[in-house]
């Protein structure tokens, strides 16, 4: 095996795996056409898959083929960039002569958010480059995607960087690829963000998913308060005023307010926990399924909160003055039992088993 490069030619070993991804508006490839030239002229075996395919559904077909594929060496690129086969030289030869398991092309977005972005995002993962266009890896090196991490869609650079060891990644800047369309910025679209979401829950655990909660929850608050005054109003001037709830006291009208109101909260923090903050455990049950069982599971928390709302205005006068703001202190007590029972009961996920 030829393990350095003769002048400007390929290192001569090995098979190669070029996964070439077509934007819809152009039919032909872009520089990287050239490469396959040269390769296909030197001794190295072959193989090129040309894929049109929305990011939806491109990482999900790089599963697939890297499952499939028997190479040394994977070459992902997209072709809405155009790229200089010297670049591709320059990356192989680095990952052929094992210096580097995965070299990663430096195209920088040109407009202020994409730059604030990239930079974010690098921050937070340890990447170089999150919006590359282009890379060149051992396929050796790459390691199973976890199950927790979603697709990254058109980030398929920051998904096989997160596949490989820090110190084994290179980032080159001998070649910034030139943009052949119009569209600026990272591309974030929804792959990404959910991408985005997955890893931020992979990484920081139930910190991440406290504090998704807790903004559900904030929502949720939100729901609660504006509807139980609405039904305050309501029943305000029903027969109901003149019944007392037994054993807690409060008159009938408030605890059928305050009942609808955390009934109606609790349905929409559900929904919105099922949708974003667990949405990895969605598929574990059906919808009316997981919704009982969160009924269920939060019944100790929506009792606390129910109690506490009643059982404060008749012992404080200030919260008989400010009824709110005693529904506000059940609320809080409620948070952490609900969190609980939703994070290990309701929406338990093969991660937590």
């Amino acid at each position: 095996m030829e393990e350095s490069f003769l002048g400007d030619s390929i290192p001569l070993a090995g098979r190669i795996t070029i996964l070439r991804f077509l934007p819809e508006e152009r039919d032909q490839v872009g520089l990287s056409s050239d490469l396959v030239d040269q390769l296909q002229a030197s001794k190295w075996e072959l193989e090129v898959h040309d894929l049109r395919l929305s990011p939806g559904l491109r990482s999900a077909r790089i599963e697939q083929l890297l499952v499939d594929l028997k190479t040394d060496l994977v070459v992902m690129v997209d072709e809405s960039f155009g790229h200089h086969p010297d670049w591709f030289q320059s990356a192989i030869e680095q990952v052929a002569e094992g210096r580097s398991d995965i070299v990663v092309s430096a195209g920088t977005p040109r407009d202020f958010l994409g730059k604030s972005a990239a930079r974010f995002v690098g921050q937070l993962t340890g990447c170089h480059a999150a919006n590359a266009s282009a890379i060149v890896a051992r396929r050796s090196a790459l390691k199973d995607r976890p199950a927790a991490l979603r697709p990254a869609g058109r980030w398929f650079s920051l998904e096989m960087q997160l596949r490989i060891p820090n110190d084994r990644r290179v980032l080159s800047e001998s070649h910034v690829p030139q943009r052949l369309n119009k569209a600026k910025g990272l591309r974030l679209g929804h792959p990404e963000l959910s991408f985005l979401k997955s890893y931020i829950d992979l990484k920081y655990g139930n910190a991440s998913r406290l504090i998704q909660f807790c903004a559900v929850g904030f929502s949720g608050m939100v729901v609660d308060l504006t509807l139980y005054a609405i039904f305050q109003a309501l029943f305000r001037d029903t027969s109901l005023k003149n019944f007392k709830v037994p054993l807690i006291g409060g008159s009938v009208d408030l605890a059928l307010s305050g009942f609808l109101a955390v009934w109606l909260a609790m349905s929409w923090n559900f929904l919105i926990n099922r949708r974003f903050t667990f949405n990895d455990a969605r598929r574990n049950a059906s919808i009316v399924r997981q919704y009982l069982t969160y009924a269920t599971g939060n019944a100790l928390a929506i009792g606390v909160s129910l109690v506490i709302r009643l059982w404060l205005p008749t012992q404080v006068e200030f919260f008989n003055n400010h009824k709110l703001a005693a529904a506000l202190v059940g609320i809080v007590l409620a948070t952490g039992i609900s969190f609980s029972m939703a994070r290990y009961f309701v929406f338990k996920s093969p991660a937590t088993s």
